[in-house]
């Protein structure tokens, strides 16, 4: 069971990613292999394995010469296009998995893989799983901790005192 300190860390971390304030960086190899949560196998062999069979059926019926011309010209295609696309992808995937629950974001991070670093103080920040998250935005982002409903309360209530006084 989740404690509610933890909650209200868990809510400041939420916070400060939706805000851009806390920037998530990751080792691609480390977080996009078999084990990892956010990993999805056919994103990794799709786009290898299509130009390679459509590199065969080109050698089988064409010519050898311009189905492997064809194959290498796609997996450069894969290299500088489609891997920086599946990079973003999988960056994505893990932020919105990472602030998805408190449980996914405590996977996560005992997996590894991930950095979390302060955006206004790049010196400032926390390697997975190592590092104590929560310390991290405990340290940095403890104004988010606050629930922002009860402090937005307090001032209407000011208000209404206020101008019933002055009637």
């Amino acid at each position: 069971m989740v404690s509610k300190a933890d909650k209200m860390v868990f809510k400041a971390l939420k916070t400060a990613v939706e805000k851009d304030q806390l920037r998530i960086y990751m080792d691609y190899g480390k977080l996009n292999r078999p084990g990892s949560p956010i990993y999805e196998p056919w994103e990794c062999l799709l786009p290898i394995l299509v130009p390679t069979l459509i590199g065969l059926l080109l050698i089988i019926c064409v010519g050898v010469m311009f189905g492997l011309l064809f194959i290498v010209a796609m997996m450069m295609i894969y290299t500088t296009y489609f891997k920086k696309k599946l990079y973003r992808k999988v960056i994505e995937r893990a932020k919105a998995y990472l602030i998805s629950s408190f449980d996914n974001c405590e996977k996560l991070w005992k997996f590894g893989g991930l950095v979390l670093v302060n955006a206004a103080n790049k010196k400032l920040g926390c390697v997975s799983p190592e590092g104590d998250w929560k310390e991290f935005v405990i340290l940095n982002f403890s104004d988010y901790m606050l629930d922002s409903n009860k402090t937005e309360k307090k001032p209407e209530e000011k208000d209404e005192k206020t101008t019933a006084q002055d009637k």
